[in-house]
């Protein structure tokens, strides 16, 4: 596992991007102790996206949601949201928002930025 720290910011190596499904589906990885969802921004899309892992709205799982042109849609109410921003999509007045992280790639693995303050734990699957 690779750790960088910077600007109150800690770069962790969580993967490699091989085990990032290509046709949509969500991954989650155990990253300093919080569920992290990872994806393709598009099926068939070498980039990879990393957001909470579940729905702002009743916790749903969001391994279990797809995503498609950098949307995640919940498995449970078919809430959409926007995976650089967070913000909920179709649905202007909704208060919730998905936490995102900053993804590099980089020689075929797969870093997501986190505070520094996170306490230093394995990834895990």
């Amino acid at each position: 596992m690779s750790n960088q720290k910077t600007d109150g910011l800690k770069t962790i190596m969580v993967c490699a991007e091989t085990d990032i499904p290509t046709d949509g589906s969500v991954i989650t990885r155990s990253v300093e102790g919080q569920q992290i969802a990872l994806a393709r921004h598009n099926p068939g899309s070498k980039r990879v996206i990393a957001f909470e892992s579940r729905c702002p709205h009743m916790q749903a799982p969001l391994k279990f949601g797809r995503v498609v042109d950098g949307e995640v849609v919940c498995p449970w109410h078919f809430f959409r949201f926007d995976t650089e921003t967070g913000n909920t999509i179709a649905c202007p007045n909704s208060e919730m928002h998905l936490a995102t992280f900053t993804v590099e790639q980089r020689d075929g693995n797969v870093l997501v930025q986190l505070n520094s303050e996170s306490s230093d734990r394995a990834v895990s699957q």
